[in-house]
């Protein structure tokens, strides 16, 4: 579910920006992400609040057509959907660094008796995200749970569901790459008491908390 707005990359910019996820070398995606802030007009583009209560500010695509943006959860400030459902699969396979403070990352399988309850289909665009609730049930336990720190790289594939969680009261900013489309739609895990549709306007950022991000990538 990518954001509304998005730069396009700098051709000079975008290869070692490539190279580096390529090579999961965190110092020079950093660099390469350095490079191509300064050559964008980023304050002039509006970030937008997600239902998982981050904000994302898309950066630009390569030569595979993979984007790249940055997720921030601020200290103090965060917007997520009621009722958040936060395991959840996409339509691509994402790739993320973890450029500053601490995230957990779970991964999840599909288990008889495990987490329980329906499936919902993201739809809509733009800034209007919608679930919708569907007949399917899945049942999921958690295979892979970690604490990632700066300059650790993770990977979730298309067909996998996760959960990415920033404690209340810390600031994390991760850089992410995601491929092409995959499969036909993201889904969510609800619960069976939740309501049939769940909608979420992603409203802008308010810009002094972008400049604050911005100004502290600047710094890494």
């Amino acid at each position: 579910m990518p954001a509304e707005t998005s730069m396009s990359g700098d051709e000079s910019v975008m290869p070692p920006l490539a190279a580096a996820f390529d090579d999961q070398d965190a110092g020079k995606a950093v660099a390469a992400l350095g490079e191509l802030l300064e050559t964008q007009a980023t304050g002039r583009l509006p970030a937008l609040w997600h239902p998982l209560g981050f904000f994302r500010l898309e950066l630009a695509g390569d030569e595979s057509r993979r984007r790249y943006a940055l997720h921030c959860w601020p200290r103090a400030e965060r917007h997520p959907a009621a009722p958040a459902l936060t395991v959840h699969r996409h339509a691509y396979a994402l790739e993320s660094l973890v450029i500053d403070g601490k995230l957990r990352n779970r991964r999840f399988g599909a288990a008889p008796g495990g987490l329980r309850g329906p499936l919902y289909r993201a739809e809509g665009g733009g800034r209007l995200s919608v679930l919708k609730r569907t007949e399917e049930v899945a049942e999921l336990e958690v295979v892979e749970d970690g604490l990632l720190g700066p300059g650790r790289f993770y990977a979730v594939a298309a067909a996998d569901f996760h959960e990415s969680r920033v404690a209340g009261g810390e600031f994390c900013v991760t850089l992410t790459r995601t491929s092409p489309k995959e499969r036909p739609g993201a889904h969510a895990l609800g619960g069976f008491t939740s309501p049939p549709v769940l909608l979420y306007r992603r409203t802008p950022v308010a810009q002094p908390l972008l400049t604050h991000l911005l100004d502290h990538i600047g710094r890494q």
